[in-house]
């Protein structure tokens, strides 16, 4: 459900419209051609800071990435958008598993995980980050009040993104996959990304099918014998490799199992291969393959000095570093 949230969470930040200006000038998230590995990633950059230890050196060096690319565009990339990306990323999985997973998140959990991305969004640079994830929470529904709004650039960015996520839906049934997608949205988030109503059985449905869910996990699963563990493996030549993706085969291992299954669950549509870059990845290569070279230096020194920066106490010790996200 956490992974679901997320995925639903980056489709929510395209309801303010002066990111979404930006996402489509760069044509980043809005081709065919682009948004698949851009999504593959965000969701590397993600798991690497996020699943795997913040104060990791390649935790460093992927956050170190996130910044290089964001400081591209310095102040067309406004703090307040950047603020409400974060609070989507604590806000939206809590709610999703407070309504639909097998238990709830406890008070502790919820504050555990305000902390942990308050101190990601210090090393971006974020300014004026809302001290307590109550005040989190006020603050969210006072800018959303003000700032959730329709443009064509947010229903361009949604569109995009929803075909990426329906990709291996087959043809006959892309019509009721959108409706089930689209009764994941809360109203006025549907209403700012110009997505169409959904008929109230499909609804009903959706909210049926993740309710029964929660109640079978809570009542049937057993507790896991081990942890998922999704962080890419390290090869023999330093370089990272993934054993799964959301959409595209980047970075996964090439291996005739990988090719065989890859193959058969989209129907032929992928196959692993060099153009995936099946060699691995390492963090400061993350994102367009145009920026490694000119990206490394600087994504390294970067990450030399964040890690002495939480060597020495972090943002609780040192305050909020701005400059590493500038």
């Amino acid at each position: 459900m956490h992974f679901f949230s997320t995925s639903l969470a980056l489709v929510k930040t395209y309801t303010i419209a002066s990111g979404t200006s930006l996402l489509v000038a760069t044509r980043q998230l809005t081709t065919s051609k682009n948004v698949g590995k851009r999504a593959e990633d965000t969701g590397v950059a993600l798991t690497e800071f996020v699943v795997g230890f913040v104060d990791s050196e390649r935790a460093l060096r992927a956050l170190s990435k996130v910044n290089w690319l964001h400081g591209r565009y310095g102040a067309k990339v406004k703090n307040r958008d950047m603020t409400h990306t974060l609070a989507m990323f604590v806000l939206e999985p809590q709610r999703w598993i407070e309504d639909y997973e097998w238990r709830p998140m406890t008070y502790l959990e919820k504050v555990a995980m305000f902390v942990y991305w308050k101190e990601v969004g210090n090393r971006m640079g974020i300014e004026d980050i809302p001290p307590t994830l109550e005040k989190l929470q006020e603050w969210t529904v006072a800018f959303e009040k003000e700032n959730m709004v329709y443009s064509d650039d947010n229903k361009i960015c949604a569109e995009t993104t929803m075909e990426l996520y329906l990709r291996g839906v087959p043809p006959f049934a892309r019509g009721f996959a959108k409706n089930v997608a689209n009764s994941l949205l809360e109203d006025r988030v549907r209403l700012a990304l110009g997505s169409p109503e959904p008929p109230a059985y499909v609804k009903h449905l959706v909210v049926f099918i993740l309710k029964a869910r929660g109640w079978v996990v809570r009542n049937f699963f057993l507790p896991r014998l081990s942890s998922v563990d999704p962080l890419a493996k390290k090869g023999p030549d330093g370089r990272l490799q993934r054993d799964r993706f959301a959409f595209e085969p980047w970075y996964v291992k090439d291996s005739w199992l990988q090719k065989l299954g890859i193959w058969l669950s989209s129907r032929g549509r992928l196959v692993p291969g060099d153009e995936w870059k099946t060699s691995g990845y390492l963090p400061e290569e993350i994102g367009p393959s145009e920026h490694i070279e000119k990206s490394r230096e600087p994504v390294l020194q970067q990450a030399e000095a964040m890690r002495k920066y939480a060597e020495s106490g972090g943002a609780a010790v040192m305050g909020c570093p701005f400059s590493f996200g500038k």
